[in-house]
């Protein structure tokens, strides 16, 4: 029989749910309420100084970033925090950027317990969720002497088939959409989950101490915030806000223990580093997706240790 914190520590498993979320087909916001904007606040916006010469104009989004995103989920009312590293290499014109080139590149998950992906699964993010490349923003200054920065909602998916459950219905550009307006998640191979990072077991596999929890998911993401004009490095807490929910189907090949339930905290936030040629974007090779996560995990390691 497990002991009372065992139990605990079973139901904040799902607190991965960052950019991995875990939740059972729930739909953070109200029906019809899909548009809603991310809560607009202005606080002082640097978390650090200006690092690599600074951009183009006071307000440019033009480079190579790294972006962590932060997410809180409870369960049993206790936190865990997920944080995930992404990179994006962006063109700007005028006030609108678009992200030309993106990596999803794992996350960490820590609380009572933690949760974390082999070089497999983050490969498999790596090539098949990296649903920002083409997506668009934009970043202009304002009359208070700030920039204003947008990033526009996005859709991801993990562990199924990726026609069925999300190009059919949204690609990259098209306007939001309800989660409950996309098919319901495949819990087994027969009805589309997949076998993405090549381990034999359903889905994707997400490590816990208490062991492995074989999933298809689904999420949004967008995020929005007032930030100093002229930095390479600006976000947090209450600066760029996110906003995000997620579904989520455990596959039957996971034991009953792990097949645990969570509430996401919104909003999360984000911090954004123009990082140059410090991040190296490796193309050849046999793991040129892995590799190039391998270097901006290890960029968002050393410069954000405690995001």
């Amino acid at each position: 029989m497990r002991t009372a914190p065992e139990a605990m520590a079973l139901a904040l498993l799902v607190s991965s749910l960052g950019s991995l979320g875990c939740m059972e087909d729930r739909v953070l916001q109200p029906a019809g309420d899909s548009d809603a904007n991310v809560p607009i606040m202005r606080p002082d916006a640097s978390v650090g100084p200006t690092i690599d010469g600074g951009g183009a104009s006071a307000c440019d989004m033009t480079g190579r970033w790294l972006q962590i995103q932060v997410t809180l989920s409870t369960a049993l009312g206790a936190t865990q925090k997920t944080v995930t590293w992404f990179f994006h290499d962006i063109v700007q014109t005028g006030d609108t950027f678009t992200i030309t080139k993106s990596l999803n590149c794992s996350l960490r998950v820590t609380g009572t317990t933690t949760v974390t992906l082999t070089d497999a699964t983050i490969e498999a993010l790596a090539k098949h969720t990296s649903n920002s490349t083409g997506r668009k923003g934009f970043f202009k200054p304002t009359a208070d002497g700030k920039c204003e920065f947008n990033l526009d909602r996005t859709y991801n998916l993990r562990g199924a088939t990726r026609t069925t459950f999300l190009d059919d219905v949204w690609k990259v550009g098209d306007p939001p959409k309800d989660l409950s307006l996309f098919p319901a998640l495949p819990a087994n191979a027969a009805a589309g989950m997949e076998d993405w990072d090549g381990d034999n077991m359903e889905g994707i596999t997400l490590k816990t101490g208490l062991g492995d929890r074989y999933v298809a998911q689904r999420d949004w993401n967008q995020a929005h915030g007032f930030v100093a004009q002229g930095l390479d490095r600006f976000g947090g807490d209450g600066v760029i806000v996110v906003t995000w929910d997620g579904q989520e189907k455990v596959s039957t090949q996971t034991s009953p223990l792990l097949q645990t339930t969570s509430t996401p905290q919104n909003p999360g936030y984000s911090y954004f580093e123009r990082v140059g040629d410090r991040l190296v974007v490796v193309t050849t090779g046999a793991h040129p997706e892995l590799e190039t996560c391998k270097h901006a995990i290890q960029i968002g390691l050393t410069d954000f240790p405690n995001p």
